[in-house]
C-alpha cells in the first residue's frame, strides 16, 4: 500500500475558517501527505484565503475552483478525482484536524491490508472563534456495541449518523469499490457509510478498526448544514426508502421532527420548511397532526395567536 493520504476539503464561504483548518493539517506527522480543496462557488473571500495558506504548506496541494452546485457528494467525488492517495481523508474547511489524526489512522492501515478504515469517535466541539463548547464528546456509535459489520450498519440505523466520517481515514480502494459518493442523492456522509458498511457485511474478510481518541474537532457555526431542516428530513427520507425500505422510520427520526415542529410552533423555522417537510411522506404529516393534537402544543399555538392580535402582548407607547 502506497503510504500517501489524501486528505480531500470542501469549502464554501469558509473565509473565517479555511486558514485554521488548513494550518491544523500542516501540523499532522505524516510525512506523505497531499491536500485536495474543492471550492464550491464562494462568495466570499475562502479562495483568495486557500491560496495564500497554501504557501506555506508542507505538502503538495491542489485546489478546485468551480460554480456552485451545492451537491456535496458531487463535490467530493471531483475531489477524489484528483487524489493519489492510497489513504483518504475528508474534512470541511470550517472544521480541524487534532494533533494525531492522520499519523494514528494511517499507521493502522499500512498494518493491515484487511482494515478498510480506521475510525475514532472522540471529538471536540468549537465555535465560530474557535473556543472549546465540548472538549470530550463521543459519537452516537461509542453507545452501541459493536463487533462485526452487521454491528456497524444496525447502528447507523438505529442513530441516523453513527459517526463522522471526517477526520477518519478510509483505504481508497474500497471507497473506490462503492463507486465513491452518491451524486444522486441529498445526503453525503450518511448515505457513504451505509453504502460501506453494506458492503463490509457482504465482504467479511475486510475489517474496521474504531477507537476513542479526540483527534477531530467540529466548528458550530450559523451556516452549518444540519440546521437546514428541510434538507435534514429529505436525506433521511431517501436514504431510509433506499437503504431500509422494509424497516419503519427509526424512534431517532420522529424526536428530531418533534423538535423541528417546536421549531415552528415557536416561530423559528418557516411554513415552507413546515409545508416541504410535510409533504416527504404520509409518515410525517400522520406524526404532525398527533403532535397538533397535544393540549401543550393547543395551547402554545394559542398563545401565539393572542400576542399577534395583541401586538406581541406588550402595551404600546401612545402620544
Amino acid at each position: 500500500m502506497s503510504q500517501l493520504c489524501s486528505v480531500v476539503c470542501l469549502a464554501y464561504n469558509h473565509e473565517r475558517f479555511a486558514k485554521a483548518a488548513l494550518d491544523s493539517i500542516y501540523q499532522q506527522k505524516w510525512p506523505d501527505t497531499e491536500i485536495v480543496v474543492v471550492d464550491d462557488g464562494s462568495t466570499d473571500g475562502t479562495v483568495e484565503v486557500v491560496r495564500e495558506a497554501f504557501r506555506d504548506s508542507p505538502f503538495p496541494t491542489t485546489l478546485i475552483t468551480q460554480c456552485n452546485t451545492g451537491n456535496v457528494p458531487q463535490n467530493f467525488n471531483r475531489g477524489l478525482g484528483q487524489a493519489a492517495g492510497a489513504g483518504v481523508m475528508f474534512l470541511s474547511l470550517d472544521d480541524m484536524l487534532l494533533p494525531g489524526c492522520i499519523d494514528s489512522r494511517m499507521s493502522l492501515l499500512q498494518s493491515d491490508r484487511q482494515i478498510a478504515f480506521a475510525a475514532d469517535v472522540g471529538y471536540r466541539e468549537i465555535d465560530e472563534i474557535g473556543g472549546v463548547v465540548l472538549d470530550a464528546g463521543l459519537m452516537p456509535i461509542a453507545a452501541h456495541e459493536v463487533h462485526q459489520a452487521a454491528d456497524l450498519l444496525e447502528a447507523e440505523y438505529q442513530t441516523i449518523g453513527s459517526l463522522y466520517i471526517q477526520g477518519q481515514v478510509f483505504r481508497r480502494a474500497i471507497i473506490d469499490a462503492i463507486g465513491g459518493f452518491d451524486e444522486t442523492m441529498t445526503g453525503d456522509d450518511i448515505v457513504l457509510r451505509t453504502r460501506l458498511f453494506r458492503y463490509l457485511v457482504e465482504h467479511p474478510e475486510l475489517g474496521f478498526q474504531i477507537g476513542q481518541q479526540i483527534v477531530f474537532a467540529y466548528r458550530k457555526h450559523g451556516q452549518n448544514l444540519h440546521k437546514k431542516f428541510l434538507r435534514q428530513f429529505r436525506t433521511v427520507v431517501e436514504w431510509k426508502e433506499k437503504f431500509f425500505p422494509d424497516r419503519p422510520y427509526p424512534r431517532m427520526f420522529f424526536d428530531w421532527l418533534d423538535n423541528f415542529f417546536w421549531e415552528c410552533v415557536g416561530g423559528n423555522a418557516s411554513e415552507a420548511e413546515l409545508a416541504g417537510t410535510l409533504a416527504l411522506d404520509p409518515v410525517i404529516a400522520e406524526h404532525y397532526g398527533a403532535f397538533r393534537s397535544k393540549s401543550k402544543v393547543r395551547r402554545k399555538l394559542f398563545q401565539r395567536r393572542i400576542k399577534g392580535v395583541l401586538g406581541g402582548g406588550r402595551p404600546r407607547k401612545t402620544s
